[in-house]
């Protein structure tokens, strides 16, 4: 971290502090180190103030606090909120940084996005950038806290599931570049409707043009900062142009995906076996790329987010070999897509991180492609509002012509069934199922790939649901099945 004094820290969030520096901030009272300011929060069952004196006791030498009276021992620097001043924190260490800053917020695949960001840029210098889901309230400060005077990049996450997130966070973040991946039917609930998905991710745009009125050409357009992208192939795409139609004239507002216009275009899209390639093109002065790229990863998708990690990376000032190189080195995330193949015929398909009703539909796109018997293995989509039974009905569409079968958990999985039961008897009725809990599913799900593999055939079983729904133990239960059919075979 970036050391800063209470001082400075009091200028900025308007508290109260003396001159005692601060080399580390923390929010858990066992991980006190040297110089270090404790940041007690409030949880739903918890209330960190409750650990001060433990966080003194260990060697804190300043403490936050929303509360009456002070505690003995340590400096105190009394505020209202103390998630906003761990948030106000993190933007002191990033405005002494001299780090580029891309933030990444979207419906899905943002964290995938990030990832081949980061593997990108770390070809161009030391990067930091969000691990695990730390992108909210919480997280993202704790990132910003990270940043050391090596670092040359930095690209944040940032989630939302409400509006006004994603404004709240980017304040901190102070971004030089943003990418929005897409916006599609997640977090409905929150947002009230896809129009306010909408709005509550533009939000980071919003945020990284009001503080870069024009664009800076200095250094050439490649390192000029307060760029915006955006997906070309989104239906937002013109909302965009239109809301931010200043800055889209000056060529802050960039886009990617495959349409024709796309500032970085994706084409010649293959997918075989666990191997996806594609051709990128840019032809932007200063950005041009024209390379093809081969990835290890499933799912046509993550070529589009490929597009995105690339211009993004571009503007930050990779070069084409930057973006070759780092690519080829990104590798997928557990839970994200991610294939283990067995002896014995089965291919486990492990997507059970989260789902939105996009990143269901990529999913069944992607299985659609795998060889043999085709299973699906679908739990509930979470936080839909009032829209969540017809996104549901939506899926149970989708997976018709594209699986061989479909098997369902939760209530609302329910509405995926009917949408199968109503397209009447086909094979993939016969061999779908919807199970009330998840003992019963593997039962089945069990059944189904052993019938299948005893005739021969090769079986795909691609699991996808909320975290919400822990379908990653439908996924452990079948890599043990896997196990155990190898070593029958041995």
């Amino acid at each position: 971290m970036i050391s800063f004094t209470l001082a400075q820290l009091a200028r900025l969030a308007r508290t109260t502090g003396d001159n005692t520096k601060i080399d580390a901030v923390t929010t858990n009272s066992k991980q006190i180190g040297p110089n270090c300011l404790f940041v007690p929060l409030k949880g739903a069952r918890f209330d960190g103030h409750d650990f001060i004196a433990d966080a003194i006791a260990s060697g804190a030498v300043a403490y936050a606090s929303s509360q009456e009276p002070s505690v003995s021992g340590a400096v105190k620097v009394a505020c209202p909120d103390t998630l906003r001043l761990l948030g106000k924190c993190g933007q002191l260490v990033r405005r002494q940084s001299n780090a580029l800053v891309a933030a990444i917020t979207g419906s899905c695949g943002k964290t995938t996005v990030k990832e081949m960001t980061a593997a990108i840029l770390s070809q161009c210098g030391p990067t930091l950038y969000t691990h695990g889901n730390y992108n909210n309230d919480v997280g993202v400060p704790l990132t910003l806290l990270e940043l050391t005077s090596e670092h040359q990049y930095a690209v944040i996450e940032q989630g939302a599931s409400h509006l006004l997130d994603i404004a709240r966070t980017a304040e901190f973040v102070e971004s030089d570049f943003a990418l929005i991946t897409n916006v599609g039917a997640a977090h409905i609930e929150g947002f009230g409707s896809q129009a306010g998905v909408y709005q509550g991710k533009s939000e980071i745009l919003a945020n990284l043009f009001s503080r870069f009125a024009e664009l800076n050409h200095d250094g050439g357009l490649p390192r000029g900062r307060g760029i915006g992208i955006v997906p070309a192939d989104s239906p937002w795409w013109p909302h965009w142009q239109s809301d931010f139609a200043t800055h889209f004239k000056q060529g802050q507002l960039l886009s990617f995906g495959e349409a024709a216009d796309a500032t970085m275009r994706v084409s010649n899209i293959s997918a075989e076996g666990t191997r996806l390639s594609f051709t990128l093109s840019c032809t932007e002065p200063g950005l041009e790329l024209n390379e093809h790229i081969t990835l290890n990863t499933l799912g046509r998708h993550n070529a589009i987010n490929a597009a995105g990690a690339a211009l993004l990376a571009r503007v930050m000032g990779a070069s084409p070999e930057h973006i070759v190189a780092g690519l080829s080195q990104s590798t997928g995330l557990a839970g994200r897509l991610t294939p283990q193949t067995f002896a014995c015929g089965l291919t486990v398909i492990d997507d059970a991180y989260n789902a939105s009703f996009n990143a269901v539909l990529a999913a069944l796109a992607t299985l659609e492609q795998c060889e043999g018997f085709r299973i699906m293995v679908f739990g509930d989509m979470g936080e839909l509002g009032a829209e969540a039974a017809e996104l549901h009905y939506q899926v149970g569409k989708a997976a018709l012509e594209r699986v061989d079968a479909f098997l369902a958990l939760g209530p609302l999985s329910q509405e995926a069934m009917h949408a199968i039961e109503q397209a009447g008897m086909t094979p993939l009725l016969a061999q779908s199922s919807h199970s009330a809990s998840h003992e019963v599913l593997l039962a089945r799900l069990t059944a189904l790939i052993k019938a299948q593999l005893t005739q021969g055939h090769k079986v795909t079983c691609l699991v996808k649901g909320s975290h919400a729904m822990h379908m990653d133990q439908i996924v452990t239960a079948l890599q043990q099945l896997g196990a155990e059919l190898d070593a029958q075979q041995a």
